[in-house]
């Protein structure tokens, strides 16, 4: 399995530390630990933390050629958490608004990973343009992961248009309505519209502690519940759902495995700080009851 993931690399900036992470990072370092291999699409700063982001990337096995350095210093995310639960803060304009394509991106890729929180640049808006209409990806994951303001209704609309599976939090489906001009409708409703609108295979909405669920087109449920854990954070918890569900479903596992694996993925995040914790010998046992 091959990936390509577009978007931010960044430092999520905590009260005693600084750990390596940003979404399409995050799933991108999830997918290589699975067994994947690929690329990311990124930039980052001439600096030192650039320096340190492009030896953390190479360290997860994740190539690296298609990361510019750029003028722009490193992007920094600073955490807050309450109850567990994070917010951010982001550095502007910073190295990861500067990403360029180099003629030397070519596939095949088994799939594309892109967000909006990328799309914040014009600069970028074109570049992952350009990877839509060059590269015949038969998966293309839009996980829209809202931050802040850095959205509108075109780069919705776009990152729809050219996605065959969504990811939204509960939180999302509603900016998405109201993006998009479906108004105000019920949970089903908005999700029979959105299949009706755009390309989708696959709808995939994760709950917070409720867990998550999993539409498709013709009109299949599936529903995951969470595990009772402990919550160190939830940094990254939605993007290693994100890795371990694309990666099952892309070995052909049925969509509820693919659900409950990605879950467990998840659960584990959210027990340890940081986005991409080190895997231990308990969860590495739990992978083998999937087949991995």
């Amino acid at each position: 399995m091959k990936f390509i993931c577009f978007g931010e690399i960044l430092f999520d900036i905590f009260k005693d530390s600084a750990r390596i992470g940003g979404a399409p990072l995050n799933v991108a370092a999830h997918f290589q630990k699975l067994g994947a291999t690929g690329t990311i699409v990124s930039a980052v700063g001439d600096d030192e933390l650039g320096r340190s982001a492009l030896d953390a990337v190479k360290k997860f096995g994740i190539g690296t050629d298609h990361i510019h350095i750029s003028e722009f210093p490193t992007g920094k995310a600073e955490v807050f958490l309450v109850d567990g639960i994070a917010d951010y803060a982001f550095n502007e304009p910073c190295a990861w608004d500067d990403i360029k394509i180099s003629d030397e991106l070519k596939g095949p890729f088994d799939v594309l990973c892109y967000g909006t929180l990328a799309q914040r640049s014009e600069q970028n808006r074109k570049a992952l343009c350009r990877i839509w209409n060059t590269l015949d990806v038969p998966v293309r994951f839009f996980d829209v992961n809202i931050r802040k303001n850095f959205y509108s209704k075109k780069i919705i609309d776009q990152g729809l248009r050219h996605a065959t599976v969504l990811k939204i939090n509960d939180d999302e489906i509603h900016v998405i309505a109201n993006a998009v001009d479906i108004g105000k409708k019920s949970f089903d409703e908005t999700i029979a519209e959105l299949f009706c609108r755009y390309p989708l295979d696959i709808i995939l909405v994760t709950l917070g502690k409720k867990g998550s669920v999993c539409c498709t087109k013709d009109g299949k449920i599936f529903r995951q519940d969470c595990k009772d854990i402990t919550v160190v954070d939830t940094v990254g918890a939605g993007d290693s759902l994100s890795a371990g569900f694309l990666y099952m479903i892309l070995k052909g596992a049925p969509l509820q495995k693919a659900l409950a694996f990605g879950s467990v993925l998840a659960d584990y995040v959210c027990a340890h700080q940081g986005a991409i914790p080190e895997y231990d010998e308990e969860l590495l046992n739990k992978f083998k009851e999937f087949g991995i």
